[in-house]
């Protein structure tokens, strides 16, 4: 007869899948949190939370960085999605093991999945369960400066999964102080090209009698416009992120509105040939089980998965938990130029300067067009 609590018995088993670390979370231990810490969400008669974390291929995190042409942003793409997807199919495995055991379980999808019901969802982008919160409460990793989290010697650079449970587990307490992976460098501030935190003032959050803070917001929007693949020009113009799109920096919060209305109306379509095709998940091995999991949602986040085009993740991608690393990773992103699609669609890493030259003799209507409003943001 096996003696070992229950809390115990789950750890071995993620940690025979690979997961870095992990974290239980209780309804009790999530009071005072937002919405997305209702672990009833995804099933009404949860009790647990239980969070882990994966890492991302540092490989391809610099590859991404570096802007290697013709795999660096491909590669670091699918190794985002699958590892997601890995995270998704341990989630099923350690349901099915919970269920075996005599109590209810559900996996959540640790991304694409938003709460529907919520007016405006397709903007805000509301998940079903915020696993960020989850993870930094159970002390799965802590919060960055950034507002992502990490874990020390790996840093930001991770992927996290979670099973709800009807089983009552004991909740586990956050990281200690000395054990926190963020230095306050604040390299991932210098990395978001439209500076959604650039502030040094603090949001903090108090969640079961623990608080939590990172840096404060100027503008969601900044994100929704860079992260979108909207547009990814650098502040000072020097480099961008993968995106192709080029507006000038937006110093007010009206600037940022009118950025976000004529980037999304003039949005430049990544080029679907061969090798940007998106992950088609029924050709990963346990298709058939990930589809059957994802239940009456599965054609949507099929298509979602598809369609995804990854051109940044800046903050997260550069922080190794190690300054000197990370430092590394930002000197790759400062030299590794400037995105352009050229008339014919194709994607181009130039200087920056020849970027400028380049787009300036952009002669097509609709690159004319793109330039008139690219001009029109500056003013």
């Amino acid at each position: 007869m096996n003696n070992e609590p229950l809390e115990k018995e789950i750890e071995d088993f993620l940690y025979d899948w690979g997961v870095l670390s992990i974290g239980f979370a209780t309804k009790k231990s999530l009071e005072g949190g937002p919405s997305t810490l209702d672990i009833t969400y995804p099933m009404k008669n949860a009790e647990t939370a239980i969070c882990f974390a994966l890492p991302l291929d540092r490989e391809k995190t610099k590859a991404f960085l570096r802007k290697d042409m013709p795999n660096g942003r491909r590669g670091h793409e699918l190794d985002n999605i699958e590892t997601n997807i890995k995270a998704f199919q341990i989630a099923i495995k350690t349901t099915n093991f919970l269920k075996e055991k005599g109590f209810d379980a559900k996996p959540v999808f640790p991304n694409y999945k938003y709460r529907e019901d919520v007016p405006g969802w397709e903007i805000n982008m509301i998940p079903e369960l915020s696993l960020k919160l989850i993870a930094a409460r159970s002390g799965v990793g802590s919060v960055g400066w950034s507002g992502n989290i990490g874990i020390k010697v790996y840093g930001a650079n991770i992927i996290l999964g979670c099973v709800v449970t009807s089983a009552k587990l004991r909740a586990s307490d956050p990281i200690p102080p000395e054990e926190l992976f963020c230095t306050k460098c604040k390299i991932c501030q210098k990395v978001c090209a439209l500076r959604m935190f650039e502030s040094d003032e603090i949001d903090e959050l108090t969640i079961g009698g623990f608080t939590f803070s990172c840096s404060k917001r100027l503008n969601l929007e900044r994100c929704k416009i860079v992260c979108g693949g909207l547009s990814g020009l650098e502040k000072n113009g020097k480099w961008s992120t993968w995106s192709p799109g080029r507006y000038s920096y937006p110093e007010t919060d009206k600037e940022v509105m009118k950025l976000l209305a004529i980037a999304v109306n003039n949005a430049l379509k990544w080029p679907d040939d061969g090798t940007e095709i998106g992950l088609d998940v029924n050709q990963l091995e346990g298709a058939e089980e990930i589809m059957n999991a994802l239940g009456d949602d599965k054609e949507k986040l099929q298509k979602m998965i598809m369609d995804t085009k990854l051109t940044c993740g800046n903050c997260q991608l550069v922080c190794w938990g190690d300054l000197e690393q990370t430092k590394e990773n930002y000197e790759l992103l400062l030299n590794s130029g400037c995105v352009i699609q050229n008339e014919k669609g194709k994607i181009e890493i130039l200087s920056s300067e020849k970027a400028e030259q380049e787009f300036k003799s952009f002669t097509s209507k609709h690159q004319r067009l793109y330039y008139k409003n690219y001009k029109k943001s500056k003013k």
